[in-house]
């Protein structure tokens, strides 16, 4: 297994797009990693066709330090994922400290704002 003994988040947020969230997971999960789903709540999410998936931890609740990765899915989640302060905290320091921040499709949005790329505007 590739990924024994890392841990990585993978977001998740109302109206995430299913394939982006849950094709990391399980891939993921298959190559040996402690995948977490992070939201900004620990809840239950549905994505943009009704599929819940369950937040294990709330943003509040996670330190970048604790994790090797974190993975952005797409869809309208990222929306709502760009308006938490403590994911965009999460996500900023994890991508300072030179650990793998891999967007997907619409998540890419999330990074492009001021102070997550290491840019201005």
């Amino acid at each position: 297994m590739k990924l024994s003994g890392k841990r990585v988040a993978v977001l998740v947020a109302d109206l995430y797009q299913e394939l982006e969230f849950w094709y990391p997971y399980y891939r993921l999960t298959e190559e040996g990693a402690q995948v977490v789903a992070v939201g900004p709540e620990a809840r239950e999410y549905k994505s943009k066709l009704g599929y819940p998936a369950k937040a294990d931890l709330s943003a509040k609740e996670v330190r970048a330090e604790d994790f090797d990765a974190v993975v952005i899915p797409g869809g309208y989640a990222s929306d709502y994922m760009r308006r938490s302060p403590e994911l965009v905290a999460f996500v900023r320091e994890l991508a300072e400290s030179g650990k793998v921040v891999p967007p997907s499709a619409t998540g890419a949005g999330c990074c492009a704002r001021p102070g997550w790329c290491g840019g201005s505007g």
